[in-house]
């Protein structure tokens, strides 16, 4: 410790020296490091101007405050520690006898626990922290300490959101006149309001109250960015929250401040006009509102990148489409109208599928993106449709990718019990055992899912960060949607995610009611959107279409629950086809290719007719491809000036189960692809044609 060991006089030592003792080796994590001591009220002084001495002892310190706060280990306890620094003594002040001087100190805050969570052990210990910390709210130490502790663990975030104390002190501490109290209290509030029922919390508890102030009358950007963070996330939450948010006065605040000076507000404020506009409610508000439309579309002209980016998102999520094309000089429709590519669903037989998008690369030169306007696809499809538009990939790139991706996540073993029947049996077990949970049926879903979503979320990263489906809309890509079934609703319903919004003036689809509502089906000329969404995350919009019972968990959010789109749509054209007609009602559809993952030929069913069970008849249908291109076979010849191809090869080696991972297996399904391929030449040939003219006229008309 340095100390004389004549008199006992200690030694001069250095703070950080002073921490590395005093707690385990290793364990210091500093926080506050950009806090500056400065001269606001201008001390004077007939010996140095104070600003003169605070420089003097930054430079003499390598400190740019007279505390060092952070946190650490104690034997394995976590601890938050303040130590002040004495730049004249360079060390603990204490006298010859021992006593410490009044102008240093430690300040050390430990909280004993059962694991790695500071409230994970009992409600007491978070009480006492609390009824400790804040005390002093206001102080820029204790808010980096709540900040710091909510950051850190899962637990620490529920925990503090079942308090409604420390919730309302984190809410007052927005109106701190520091604006590093307001930061951490901020970073703070982001973070709890990630879970809905904390985020609900944080509303009753009144936040809109010192935000709307904020928001107002503040002139600190620094301030108003970190309001404004809370503002985005929470308007995100859920759709209940995003409507008690929308305010007058929040909304003319945030109109205000989308033409603020710093880019950084602006980006904000449109993040948060766009996050509040995902709620139906809010939608037919903002697109009412005067002058909003023409505000957006001057913004994305702007020359800072965030801001006009967020600008463009914005009119995206109002379903402002033409003015969005227009802004980020996206492709035009063709006059001789709509190209659409539907995708099946099929898990690992989409191996057919890709060999067959190949084929239509590799003759018209041209990868998927630049051929169609709109995308769409189910399961297996619905991987392959959010890989060829959004990420715009070759055919051939994807092939690999889906090659390893079967591998990695069709890798775990079969269960000893149902292991034999295939998916379709599985889900006649679901129907005859009226089960509510297939994983009732088969002891749990055969693959961990787990794998599959970490795949999905490093696939579908983006380089800024969010993929949410809607960031996509400001590229210029094709439209793109993904099928799933919502089974949270009864009856259940085909689920559109999709990377847009249908145009203004579209009738909404109905939305879930109650069985109390007494709500009836509406009326309208019109076509109605189908149920559906663009603010989920890409990742999550995949992992819901691929949730094929038995193979897989369902997929769930706070509101919502899904299984694989093949239950309600395996072949999407029709689905596909409807919504280019909302998207596009005046335009007329031109070409129509509709991708299959094989089938194999129609036989006699297994132990005759006497054997025959009507579940599994009825699963059947639910899942035929078959049945769609019946329909569509007798409805198109109606339609004539519509260009309608179909390919998909039937064949007794496209019998394959879902997670086949079996090369042999494989090759002998890619092989009768290609034969279909090649006895289909000159089919193949006229579609692409059709396509390379399409377009053609397109690239004419940009």
């Amino acid at each position: 410790m340095n100390i004389c060991e004549q008199c006992g006089y200690h030694l001069k030592m250095r703070s950080s020296d002073r921490i590395e003792l005093s707690i385990d080796p290793g364990t210091w994590g500093p926080m506050d490091e950009d806090m500056i001591s400065l001269d606001p009220i201008e001390f004077q002084s007939e010996e140095e101007l104070y600003k003169d001495r605070i420089d003097f002892y930054q430079r003499k310190t390598g400190l740019t405050e007279a505390i060092q706060t952070g946190t650490g280990q104690l034997n394995g306890i976590p601890i938050a520690i303040g130590e002040v620094v004495d730049p004249v003594r360079g060390g603990i002040a204490a006298d010859h006898d021992g006593g410490v001087g009044a102008n240093t100190g430690c300040v050390v805050l430990v909280l004993q626990m059962e694991n790695t969570s500071y409230f994970a052990a009992s409600g007491h210990k978070l009480g006492a922290f609390f009824s400790f910390i804040f005390r002093f709210p206001y102080y820029p130490f204790g808010a980096s300490a709540v900040s710091k502790v909510i950051l850190q663990d899962l637990g620490n975030r529920v925990l503090v959101g079942k308090d409604d104390e420390p919730v309302r002190q984190l809410i007052s501490m927005i109106s701190n006149d520091n604006y590093h109290v307001v930061r951490q209290a901020c970073s703070s509030l982001s973070t709890l309001a990630g879970d809905v029922s904390v985020a609900m919390k944080l509303m009753k508890c009144d936040i809109l109250q010192p935000i709307g102030v904020v928001l107002m009358v503040s002139s600190a950007s620094e301030k108003l960015v970190s309001v404004l963070q809370v503002v985005v996330t929470l308007a995100i939450r859920s759709d209940t929250i995003a409507e008690m948010m929308l305010t007058n006065d929040v909304l003319s605040s945030l109109k205000v401040l989308c033409v603020h000076k710093n880019p950084e507000v602006q980006r904000l404020a449109l993040l948060a006009v766009g996050n509040l506009g995902f709620c139906p409610e809010n939608h037919h508000v903002l697109v009412a509102v005067e002058g909003l439309r023409e505000l957006l579309v001057q913004l994305t002209a702007t020359p800072e990148p965030r801001v006009n980016k967020a600008a463009a998102r914005a009119l995206a999520i109002l379903g402002e489409n033409e003015s969005l094309r227009c802004a980020i000089g996206g492709r035009q429709i063709p006059k001789r109208g709509i190209r659409i590519l539907s995708l099946d669903g099929g898990g690992m037989k989409g191996l057919a599928t890709v060999q067959i998008l190949e084929e239509i690369e590799n003759r018209t030169g041209k990868r998927m993106h630049e051929l169609f306007d709109l995308i769409c696809g189910t399961s297996t499809g619905g991987i392959y449709a959010a890989a060829l538009s959004i990420k715009s990939m070759s055919a051939y790139r994807l092939e690999e990718i889906y090659k390893n991706f079967g591998k990695v996540v069709f890798s775990e073993p079969v269960p000893k019990d149902n292991n034999s029947a295939t998916w379709k049996e599985k889900l006649d077990q679901l129907y005859k055992s009226s089960s509510q949970s297939f994983r009732v049926v088969a002891k749990g879903s055969k693959h961990n899912p787990d794998k599959l979503e970490r795949l999905l979320k490093d696939l579908c990263a983006d380089e800024d960060g969010d993929d949410r489906l809607i960031e996509s809309a400001v590229k210029d890509i094709p439209k793109v949607c993904l099928i799933s079934t919502l089974v949270s609703v009864m009856p259940a319903q085909p689920f559109v995610f999709r990377n847009y919004q249908y145009p203004v003036g579209t009738p909404k689809a109905p939305c879930v009611t109650s069985e109390s509502s007494g709500t009836t089906a509406r009326v309208s000329h019109k076509q109605s959107g189908l149920i559906g969404s663009c603010k989920y995350q890409l990742w999550q919009a995949i992992r819901a279409s691929c949730a094929a019972p038995y193979y897989l968990d369902d997929f769930s959010d706070d509101v919502y629950r899904w299984r694989d789109g093949g239950l309600m749509a395996n072949n999407p054209t029709i689905i596909s086809m409807r919504e280019a007609l909302l998207l596009w009602p005046d335009t007329k559809i031109d070409c129509l290719v509709s991708v299959g993952s094989g089938s194999v030929p129609t036989k006699a069913r297994k132990g005759g007719w006497r054997y025959l069970d009507a579940g599994q008849v009825l699963i059947e249908s639910a899942c035929s491809v078959d049945r769609v291109e019946e329909t569509l076979n007798t409805l198109l010849p109606m339609h004539p000036k519509i260009r309608y191809f179909r390919f998909n090869p039937v064949d007794e080696r496209c019998d394959m189960k879902l997670d086949e991972t079996d090369p042999a297996v494989w090759q002998k399904l890619e092989a009768a692809t290609k034969d279909y391929i090649e006895n289909n030449s000159e089919y193949f040939n006229i579609a692409c044609e059709t396509l390379v003219q399409a377009s053609a006229n397109s690239d004419t008309e940009k």
